[in-house]
């Protein structure tokens, strides 16, 4: 069963548009399915000049997740769902600073449902004190 608050590769993830491409993602609450942001490794050029967006960008660094190759952003922007059979390849709990900064995002995204902002910021910024 997948875990909030851990990062997992997905394979040929479906989700990413145009096509299908290895994933890593950050499982941060659960509805009926599990719901997560992608880690990318730069920031597209259309979110780069969109202040707002830019904002929603929260730096996980290579140096606390050797899995990654290089420093690289949580995409707090678009919130996904995955099926828990896409959720098997588990590679980290998030550590308490990575995780403060994807809160402080999602906090100031313009995109994401204010339930679901709920569901991420208020339940778990009371437990990062």
């Amino acid at each position: 069963m997948p875990k909030l608050w851990y990062i997992y590769h997905i394979e040929k993830c479906l989700e990413v548009k145009p096509s299908p491409k290895n994933k890593f993602v950050v499982i941060v609450c659960k509805d009926v399915k599990y719901m997560g942001f992608f880690i990318n490794t730069e920031i597209n050029q259309f979110i780069k000049d969109r202040p707002s967006m830019l904002a929603c960008q929260a730096i996980i660094d290579k140096a606390s997740y050797k899995f990654l190759k290089q420093d690289s952003y949580v995409n707090c922007n678009e919130l996904i769902s995955f099926f828990d059979i896409e959720l098997t390849d588990e590679r980290s709990r998030v550590k308490e600073e990575a995780k403060a900064n994807i809160i402080k995002a999602v906090g100031l995204s313009k995109l994401i449902e204010p339930r679901y902002k709920r569901m991420i910021c208020e339940f778990n910024s009371a437990n990062l004190k």
